[in-house]
C-alpha cells in the first residue's frame, strides 16, 4: 500500500518499528475531521536494552503499544498545531517478530471551519504537506515506558486532499486537467512569477499580495503589446468577440481598480482579508491561463465557415 509518510517507532532509543500513514479521508463529524488511515510493524530485537539482565523476568517479545496521541503539525516538524490526534484503538495485537505483520488502524484530527480556512488560504493550491508528532507509551512487564516523540512528513496528493475537503463538507471543488502557466510561462513569463509571488503573500500580507495582482496585469499587458497584440482588452476581443471582449475587458479593469487601493489613498492602507487576496489571485490566475489558451483570430478569417 502507498505510503504518504512513515516514521520510527523507539523503545529507550532503540527503533524497534516503524509507523505510517497510507491515506487521508474525511470523517463524519459535526466539524472537519481528518480520518488518517495508518499502520504500524514491530521488528524483531535481538539484544534487550542495557537495563535488562539475563535474569530480568521481562521479555521484549511481549511489548505492546498501550497508547497513543499528539498532534496534527502544518508544513514543519515544529509548525502551527492543525489539531490534535487521536487513536481511538491502538493496534495493540503488534508484536516484535522476526516476520513483522502489518497492523492497520485509524487516527482522528478534528479541525475547526476557521483552521481549515486558514491552512487553505495559505496552501494556496500547493500540496499540502503536514507533520504527524505522535507520542504515546509501552507496555511491558506490568509498566509502562515513553514512546519518544518524533514527528515525520506526511505528503497529501492534491485530488486526495481535494476529495477529503469535499466530503467534510467544507467545501466543493471541480478538478480538471489544465495545462498550467504557473512554472514555464513562456513569453508571459513576467507575469507568471508576479502569480508566484501574490500566492506566496496571500496569508503573510493580503494586502501586498492584491497590490501585485495589479503588476501581473500590467506584466501581461507589457508582454502581449512586446507580442504585437495591443491592449489586453483588444487582444481578449479578438479571439472572442466584441461582447465577450467588452465584458472580459470589465473584470480586468475591476482587478486594477481593486489592486490600486492601497496606493491611491494617501497613504492609508486598505485592509483586505486573505479571503479577499485569495479570490483576486484566483482570477488572475484564470486570466493567464485563458491568454495563454486563447489563440487571435487569423486576420480577415470568416466568422461563420458557412457564409460567403
Amino acid at each position: 500500500m502507498t505510503r504518504l509518510g512513515q516514521g520510527d517507532l523507539s523503545f529507550l532509543g532503540r527503533r524497534i518499528g516503524t509507523i505510517w500513514v497510507s491515506r487521508v479521508d474525511a470523517d463524519v463529524a459535526f466539524q472537519p475531521r481528518f480520518s488518517l488511515l495508518a499502520g504500524c510493524q514491530l521488528h524483531e530485537v535481538s539484544a534487550p536494552p542495557s537495563f535488562l539482565t539475563e535474569s530480568s523476568s521481562v521479555d521484549l517479545k511481549d511489548i505492546r503499544i498501550a497508547s497513543l496521541g499528539g498532534q496534527l503539525r502544518w508544513r514543519s516538524e515544529t509548525g502551527p498545531v492543525v489539531g490534535d490526534l487521536s487513536v481511538p484503538r491502538v493496534p495493540a495485537n503488534a508484536r516484535p517478530t522476526a516476520y513483522p505483520s502489518e497492523h492497520q488502524f485509524t487516527i482522528c484530527c478534528s479541525v475547526s471551519h476557521e483552521a481549515l480556512s486558514r491552512l487553505e488560504a495559505e496552501r494556496g493550491g500547493a500540496i499540502p504537506t503536514f507533520y504527524v508528532d505522535l507520542a504515546g507509551t509501552w507496555a511491558i512487564g506490568g509498566s509502562v515506558e515513553p514512546i519518544q516523540p518524533s514527528a515525520w512528513p506526511v505528503v497529501v496528493p492534491a485530488d486526495m486532499w481535494l476529495a477529503m475537503l469535499s466530503a467534510s463538507g467544507y467545501d466543493e471543488f471541480d478538478v480538471v486537467e489544465l495545462r498550467r502557466v504557473l512554472k514555464e510561462g513562456g513569453r508571459i513569463q513576467g507575469a507568471v512569477d508576479y502569480l508566484n509571488s501574490a500566492r506566496r503573500l496571500v496569508s503573510k500580507d493580503p494586502p501586498r499580495a492584491i497590490g501585485t495582482c495589479r503588476l501581473l496585469i500590467e506584466g501581461l499587458e507589457t508582454a502581449l503589446r512586446e507580442l504585437g497584440h495591443g491592449k489586453l482588452k483588444e487582444y481578449l476581443t479578438a479571439c472572442t468577440d466584441a461582447e465577450r471582449g467588452r465584458e472580459y475587458g470589465k473584470i480586468v479593469s475591476a482587478v486594477k481598480q481593486l489592486s490600486s487601493f492601497d496606493h491611491h489613498h494617501f497613504g492609508q492602507g486598505t485592509e483586505f482579508t486573505s479571503h479577499e487576496a485569495l479570490a483576486l489571485v484566483r482570477i488572475c490566475e484564470a486570466l493567464l491561463l485563458m491568454v495563454s489558451e486563447l489563440a487571435r483570430r487569423p486576420s480577415g478569417a470568416a466568422e461563420d465557415p458557412d457564409q460567403g
